[in-house]
């Protein structure tokens, strides 16, 4: 398969499921709680996603499988932070577990950061980040997996716990309605943790089981959290591989949070993104979920993104799912082998219209004769769901777009909307982890009244930018914080 040639596409070794959480702060393992808890309280303000130091601009955090203490693969986290109109590079943090404050130690192909979530976990006004390491080593076995939680404050991101658990992927929400934001892990056993004040003390990190597990259900993927039926709590969706094919399974959140029991069942195919928000402005949460794997018109692994609207009681099965791909008209290209087309999708309003428009990355499309250049299509959502006449490609060198068409560029890798200049327009960030013999890249095209454009005044972010010590093969931008 094209792409990143010595690191999984998020898919990672199995942990080892006997193996007990054992929760860590700072770089010591905590067996019991060593201070007094601090008292639950309801929170003043719960700080927006990403805003890390609390100074109500959006900062961004990319995940990078870069070299560390000489280890390939070990994984970093590079954090920007907003100043309200751009991002500012020289404002910037390397987080990796060579850090005093971060627990453990680098070793290869750990993968630290390879999936990154972020909300205001402990409400304590500073915006916190969940980063998936799915391949640590504990104990001498590798696999195994850990959770950090890094914790914001006034200066950044600068305090860390660590609980070993299965984690290849992550989603915030508020599943249980008690005001805090809560996290979805994804792995061999789906887990939830909810929100707390005190989730910053020893041993203050819990994960509870969710979903319906068992033998015949493996490869869980494509994890994505909203609220489909406009009730006030978040819903959990994720693909889940069984003996009879692929289903999407969907876990209505309530008072009592996220059950065992899948609230929807619906067939589909293997899927690697996924991603809620309101298409048609009905207050709604919609789903997009994409098949980059899936044959279109007899080639093979063109890919495609299934589309299905929200309603009062989930998911709504009697409208159906809208396919979408490069043969649907009004959509850029055509269908070929390999484009892995919804490879990554994101929904955001990028025009300030109240509705949902949706990104999809095409990072292994050949642009003429150059192979896996990659590029990214938005589509604009509407009253009646999406338009399919406004769909609109981009590529790096047009369009406003910077960069060079380059052979393995892989542009469209990894997508996400966030607001970073706070006009209520949604910019969409795109990265291209190929780049420069695999270093990597990540830009920000603007958010406008006509969807996005070019950069304007976001700097493009490169390894070199940040000040990466060892930047060759850094993969910048596999990831990027929901």
């Amino acid at each position: 398969m094209p792409g990143m040639r010595s690191v999984s596409r998020r898919v990672w070794a199995t942990s080892i499921a006997a193996c007990l959480p054992t929760v860590m702060v700072g770089a010591a393992a905590i067996a019991t709680p060593a201070a007094t808890p601090t008292p639950a309280l309801t929170p003043a303000r719960v700080a927006a996603p990403s805003d890390f130091n609390g100074d109500g601009s959006v900062d961004l955090a990319l995940g990078s499988q870069a070299t560390v203490a000489g280890f390939p693969f070990a994984g970093m986290v590079p954090t920007v932070y907003g100043t309200g109109t751009t991002l500012n590079p020289a404002k910037r943090q390397r987080i990796d577990e060579s850090l005093p404050w971060v627990p453990g130690t680098p070793q290869q192909d750990e993968g630290f950061g390879s999936t990154l979530a972020s909300a205001d976990f402990n409400a304590d006004g500073f915006a916190d980040l969940a980063v998936c390491a799915p391949t640590e080593t504990e104990n001498g076995f590798g696999g195994v997996g850990a959770l950090y939680i890094l914790f914001g404050t006034s200066k950044g991101l600068t305090r860390a716990s660590r609980v070993v658990s299965n984690c290849d992927e992550v989603a915030a929400g508020r599943f249980n309605g008690d005001g805090l934001p809560d996290l979805a892990i994804l792995g061999d056993q789906p887990k939830v943790m909810y929100g707390s004040a005190t989730l910053s003390n020893p041993g203050g990190i819990v994960l509870k089981n969710f979903g319906a597990t068992g033998g015949a259900l493996f490869g869980r993927a494509a994890l994505a959290s909203g609220d489909l039926n406009h009730d006030g709590f978040s819903d959990v969706v994720y693909t889940v591989s069984r003996t009879r094919g692929v289903v999407l399974q969907v876990y209505f959140g309530g008072a009592g949070g996220l059950g065992s029991s899948p609230s929807q069942l619906i067939a589909t195919s293997l899927s690697t993104a996924a991603s809620i928000g309101d298409i048609n402005g009905d207050g709604f949460g919609d789903l997009a979920v994409g098949s980059p794997t899936e044959p279109v018109g007899g080639h093979i692994l063109a890919g495609q993104v299934r589309v299905w609207y929200g309603s009062a009681s989930g998911l709504n099965l009697t409208r159906g799912v809208t396919v979408i791909n490069q043969d649907s008209p009004g959509v850029p290209g055509g269908p070929e082998a390999g484009d892995y087309f919804g490879y990554s999708v994101a929904l955001g309003d990028a025009t300030g219209d109240r509705r949902a428009d949706l990104a999809i990355g095409v990072p292994f499309e050949d642009i003429g004769t150059v192979v896996d250049a990659g590029y990214a299509t938005v589509i604009l959502g509407a009253a009646g769901g999406l338009n399919l006449t406004t769909a609109k490609p981009y590529q790096q060198g047009t369009g406003g777009v910077p960069g060079t068409v380059r052979a393995g560029n892989e542009f469209g890798w990894a997508m996400v909307f966030r607001d970073f200049n706070r006009d209520n327009r949604a910019d969409l960030v795109v990265t291209a982890v190929g780049t420069n013999a695999n270093q990597g890249l990540a830009m920000v095209l603007t958010g406008t009244t006509t969807g996005v454009v070019g950069p304007g005044v976001f700097p493009v972010l490169t390894p070199q930018t940040l000040a990466f010590p060892a930047p060759a093969r850094a993969f910048f931008g596999v990831s990027l914080s929901r």
